[in-house]
């Protein structure tokens, strides 16, 4: 079983590392000319057209280049990656409810902070199998020294 928890954990990183990074660079790249015209006017739609907002907004995209890099080296680590599950459930707990306690006003759907919750609810979800079928160990042997690695057998 925690074979099949590391492979859905993988692949929801996968998936957020994409995004994280695919979000990151659009907003990087409105005033390049390398971005499709399409996506360039949903990014200086989001700042509301105008450019102090769309400086803040590349600002939060280096940010999203750099957790979505994050995840990517914690993909290639993931026997390390125990605590930065955590911590994405946590960010993810906050951007729910953010959507919840809305500071714009009333909601004008619930749909919006339901989305919202939803990876907060499938992080919640693998964190907890993963500590199920892996009890927290997984990766001990990455953390041994080398030596130690050897004498147990581990490459």
């Amino acid at each position: 079983m925690s074979k099949t928890t590391r492979v859905l954990a993988l692949f929801v990183y996968g998936l957020m590392a994409a995004a994280f990074l695919a979000a990151g660079a659009t907003t990087l790249l409105v005033n390049t000319g390398l971005l499709p015209e399409s996506l360039r006017d949903i990014v200086l739609k989001f700042a509301q057209n105008n450019l102090g907002m769309l400086h803040v907004v590349q600002e939060l995209g280096t940010l999203l280049v750099l957790v979505g890099l994050v995840t990517v080296w914690f993909i290639v680590h993931y026997g390390q990656s125990r605590f930065f599950h955590w911590a994405l459930t946590t960010y993810w707990a906050i951007m729910a409810v953010i959507h919840w306690v809305n500071v714009a006003g009333p909601w004008e759907s619930v749909v919006g902070p339901l989305i919202n919750t939803v990876p907060f609810v499938v992080f919640l979800a693998i964190g907890l199998l993963r500590e199920a079928t892996e009890g927290g160990h997984a990766g001990n042997a990455e953390r041994r020294p080398a030596g130690e690695r050897q004498t147990a057998g581990v490459p």
